[in-house]
This record gives C-alpha cells, sequence and structure tokens, in this order.
C-alpha cells in the first residue's frame, strides 16, 4: 500500500513537470501554441486557426492559476474581433476618454464642434464596416439600394432611421438578443478617431473641396476626389467595403463611401443665433455617455462617396428627419458586451 502511494505520487510529479515544460516560454511548442490557439469565429463559439497577436502567456509552477490565467486570457484576445451570424464582423472599442469636436483653425469647421472632453465608461463592439448590402438582403430579402449593380460588398444606401431601427430589431429577435444598436454620436466620433485628434484619422485636412484629391483621405476612403472618374462628375458612386485603409483600430469607411446614421434625436436650428446644424445639450465638458432624446430629427455622421473633404471629417455632424432616405446615406451597427 505504501508503494502504490509512492508510486502514485511520482507519477502526478511526473505529470506536472512535464505539462510546465510544455507551456514555459523555453518550450518548442510555446510558439506554436500562442501563435494557433483560438480565435473567434460566431459569438460564443471557438474555432482552430487565428493567431492571438502578441498576447504573454508565461506559466508559473502554480499549475491551477496559470491554467486559469491562459484559458482567459485567450478567450480575451480571441473575441478583439467577432463575427455573427449574418456574417458582419464587430471590432472592440476599449473605455477611454477623448475629446470630441474639433479645434477652432480646423478647415471646414463648422460652428456646433464645440471642442470638449467625452467619457466612454464601457467598451462595446462596433461593426468594422458599413451594413453591406448582402448583409441587409440576407436578413429583410430585398435590397433597397440605389447602386445594385455595385455587389453584394457594396455598402447598403437609401434607407431611412426608421428602417435602420427596424432592421435592428429583426436582427436582435433572430439571435436571440437585445445587444444590438446604432451608435451614439459620441461613440461613433471616438471609434472614427482611433486615438487620433486631427480631421481624419490618418492625419490632417488639406484639401476643402473635391479637388485637387486630398492625399490623406484618398488612404481610407471614397469620397468626390476619388469615387468616380474626373469627367464627367456624374459617375462618382460608393464602392466595395474594405477598399481602402481602415484606421487604427481595424475600422473601415467611417470617413466616407455611405454617411451613416447614429442613435441620438436633435434640433435643427440654433435658437440664439438662426444657424442651422445639428443642435443638441450634449457638448458639455467632461460628459460621460452622452446621448441626445431631444428633438425632431436624427444625427448622422461621416462622409458620402460625393461629399467633399470638409463633409468627412471625425466632427462633421448632420441630421436628417428618421423617414428621410438618400443615396448617400446608410448606417454600421454596434454590439454590446
Amino acid at each position: 500500500m505504501f508503494k502504490y502511494y509512492r508510486y502514485r505520487q511520482a507519477g502526478i510529479i511526473f505529470i506536472l513537470i512535464v505539462f510546465i515544460a510544455f507551456f514555459s516560454a523555453a518550450s518548442p511548442f510555446y510558439r506554436y501554441r500562442t501563435d494557433n490557439m483560438f480565435s473567434l469565429g460566431t459569438p460564443n463559439m471557438f474555432r482552430l486557426g487565428t493567431p492571438l497577436s502578441g498576447r504573454d502567456f508565461s506559466f508559473s509552477v502554480s499549475a491551477f492559476v496559470s491554467v486559469s490565467n491562459f484559458f482567459c486570457k485567450s478567450a480575451s484576445a480571441s473575441e478583439r474581433t467577432i463575427t455573427n451570424k449574418l456574417g458582419m464582423t464587430f471590432v472592440y472599442v476599449p473605455a477611454g476618454k477623448f475629446l470630441m469636436g474639433s479645434p477652432k483653425n480646423e478647415i471646414g469647421r463648422d460652428w456646433n464642434e464645440q471642442l470638449h472632453s467625452v467619457t466612454i465608461s464601457k467598451g462595446f463592439y462596433i461593426q468594422e464596416t458599413e451594413v453591406t448590402q448582402g448583409q441587409w438582403k440576407k436578413l429583410v430579402g430585398f435590397n433597397p439600394s440605389s447602386f445594385p449593380d455595385c455587389g453584394e460588398n457594396c455598402p447598403v444606401d437609401t434607407i431611412s432611421w426608421d428602417q435602420c431601427i427596424e432592421f435592428i430589431r429583426v436582427l436582435n429577435d433572430w439571435e436571440g438578443i437585445t445587444k444590438y444598436r446604432l451608435p451614439t454620436e459620441a461613440e461613433w466620433e471616438y471609434a472614427c478617431r482611433a486615438g487620433s485628434n486631427t480631421a481624419f484619422a490618418n492625419g490632417p485636412i488639406t484639401q476643402e473641396f473635391c479637388t485637387p484629391v486630398d492625399p490623406v483621405l484618398d488612404q481610407i476612403t471614397w469620397y468626390c476626389g476619388n469615387s468616380g472618374y474626373k469627367n464627367p462628375p456624374d459617375v462618382l458612386r460608393p464602392h466595395p467595403v474594405k477598399t481602402k485603409k481602415p484606421n487604427k483600430w481595424g475600422i473601415y469607411d467611417m470617413h466616407g463611401n455611405v454617411q451613416e446614421w447614429c442613435a441620438d434625436f436633435c434640433g435643427w436650428k440654433s435658437r440664439w443665433f438662426g444657424r442651422t446644424g445639428v443642435v443638441t445639450s450634449t457638448y458639455k465638458d467632461n460628459i460621460v455617455d452622452p446621448i441626445s432624446k431631444e428633438g425632431d430629427r436624427r444625427v448622422f455622421r461621416g462622409g458620402g462617396w460625393y461629399q467633399p473633404p470638409r463633409h468627412c471629417r471625425s466632427a462633421k455632424r448632420s441630421y436628417y428627419s428618421p423617414g428621410a432616405k438618400r443615396n448617400s446615406l446608410g448606417f454600421r451597427i454596434v454590439r454590446e458586451q
């Protein structure tokens, strides 16, 4: 009996030594293990394949704590992007603080872009592209786009704010959750800027109008300076998503291709000076998670395929009535954690 326990104890110790050696950074298996573990395919489901990109896994002798930390970190790394049943991929945007609005010397600045500090208190997922014609049609069964020949990978357009809300309701019902919604105006600008403080996520604005081409904006989106042929100008059009560079957080086309509805309500005329434009009470310094619920108009953000650089800036604010449809107006959605 004594020998049996000694053998069993020796066996357990041997297994622990092999386990720790296998999962240590010095192990020849370490690189394979950290580069090929898990990637998130659909919400709450894992599949093999995609690298974890630089997660540092170190294992101590405390086997149970180490294993727990290993699996927690794996899940966290792979959930930086998630893909839902409709094929929409979402990028994780961490909580943080940023300056919303524009400085007074920014080219193309509007009167209602007061610079102020905003805190986004909770991280969220935002769709890496605008909702595409294929995604809309797959869920709803028809394609409202004014550019059906552009293809299923082009952004859907000619949809009202009311239709966006209904699309999101159907998507939530289909997946049996209540996590999908439009981004708030603040969330949209925060995700658009991706840590930048310039007019565009990748640099400053250099041209106010369609020509000559703005070299900074040309890299990251489709607008009137690059979305068609120079002559005649009436061939400007939207383009398939993900055909320009993303911002630093991996989000595409926030400055152009199509404009994007947001969740915020707004007024449209300043009572003090009679100027038109988005009017909300949310542009206050040190505000946390702002969203406007007052007004008979709805906010939309970003530029479109036919618009000049001044309308494609991160801080640009625009509005329409909730039933309005335009061939340059689409949306992307947010998925809460």
